[in-house]
């Protein structure tokens, strides 16, 4: 008795899930988009990296340069304000690469 029943239940489950469905499967459309479309998508990605790239190059060089002016300026005027600015941040990068080494030491 339990087993004539079992097949019953997965039908009409069956059919209840399909109703269900269905209305979903009729709105979703299923085809690829064109080739043309994926060629698109592509030029348009990398044109956005290499605008992204040049951005950050030029942002970069600018740091840089004037990093190394004030750096230049603050060795010719004061040599003494220049030793304590280096000692300053060797002791910086020392303890920063400290603090980041014992995270990935404590994370494994």
């Amino acid at each position: 008795m339990n087993n004539k029943q079992q097949p019953n239940k997965e039908h009409e489950l069956d059919q209840i899930l399909k109703a269900g469905i269905e209305p979903i499967e009729n709105e979703v459309d299923d085809t690829a988009p064109s080739q043309e479309w994926f060629e698109q998508f592509v030029l348009q990605q990398q044109k956005d990296i290499k605008a992204g790239l040049k951005r950050d190059l030029v942002l970069f060089m600018f740091i840089a340069s004037c990093l190394l002016i004030l750096l230049s300026l603050t060795f010719v005027k004061s040599p003494m304000l220049f030793l304590l600015l280096q000692g300053a941040v060797f002791i910086g990068a020392a303890i920063f690469s400290g603090f980041t080494f014992f995270k990935q030491v404590k994370k494994r």
